[in-house]
């Protein structure tokens, strides 16, 4: 803000930001040997080995499916679990199922400190050359607004897709030329953002326009622990997995969605 010559610097009214819960989750899994089987066997190590084994190929599928649903239930109108940071006896998330301002993560209705209603969702909008340049536009000079609604700078740099929208990314993204049209019209979407593939999306036709690394935050509380014990009640033998890992929604604005389901 300009100072005019001889005035006093203008005061600044300090302005509360919405409070953002993160979450970490426990995830565990065991599985038991009877005494007699362990006592019998010969290769206890490999049968224990092949055990540890098969969970340490499982924990990454794991996180993927996890993280993965923040976009497939991003636009449910009625939320989802994994934007839910309450922790009992500890915090409670006013927010609930949805994301830090009480909307769905992907909304046509999010607002601003300042009474500004912005939207980060479109439905019925396949992924077509022009639906893209749209999708473009509202994210670098309609959403790029602060709680304040100043202007910001947002730029996305991804489009997220199933693998079923593959080619038709190529098509748009990787040719100089706008596919189709047979007047040399200049692609002026060549390279315009990089495609990402993720088989862990669930709409087949569904796509996002973000900024990675942006928006989203993943935590990592507890990294992955190992347990072989033996269960004297019973004398069975007890083989346990035990880690933590989270995540939260930190700004909707680094991401747009199209085309997925609300329900």
């Amino acid at each position: 803000m300009e100072k005019p010559e001889g005035e006093d610097i203008q005061a600044d009214e300090p302005m509360e930001s919405y409070t953002i819960v993160c979450k970490n989750r426990s995830f565990a899994r065991k599985v038991k040997f009877s005494y007699e089987s362990v006592s019998d066997s010969k290769k206890t190590a490999n049968m224990i080995g092949t055990t540890v084994g098969s969970w340490g190929r499982s924990v990454p599928i794991t996180k993927e499916k996890f993280y993965a649903k923040f976009f497939n239930y991003g636009a449910y109108t009625a939320g989802n679990d994994v934007f839910n940071g309450t922790i009992t006896s500890v915090v409670s998330d006013s927010s609930g199922d949805m994301i830090y301002d009480s909307a769905a993560f992907f909304a046509d209705s999010h607002s601003d400190r300042v009474d500004g209603t912005y939207g980060n969702y479109v439905s019925g909008a396949a992924l077509t050359h022009d639906n893209l340049k749209t999708a473009f536009t509202t994210y670098t000079t309609t959403n790029n607004r602060d709680e304040r609604g100043e202007i910001i700078d947002l730029q996305p740099n991804v489009l997220l897709i199933p693998p079923a929208l593959k080619f038709t990314a190529q098509e748009i993204l990787n040719s100089t030329l706008v596919s189709g049209v047979f007047n040399n019209t200049t692609n002026v979407l060549n390279n315009i953002v990089q495609p990402m593939e993720w088989s862990y999306l669930t709409d087949a036709d569904g796509w996002f326009l973000g900024a990675l690394k942006m928006g989203l935050m993943a935590t990592d509380r507890e990294d992955i622990s190992l347990d072989f014990y033996k269960d004297e009640e019973n004398l069975s033998y007890v083989a346990r997995v035990f880690l933590r890992w989270g995540g939260c929604v930190t700004n909707w604005r680094y991401w747009l969605a199209h085309n997925t389901s609300q329900s």
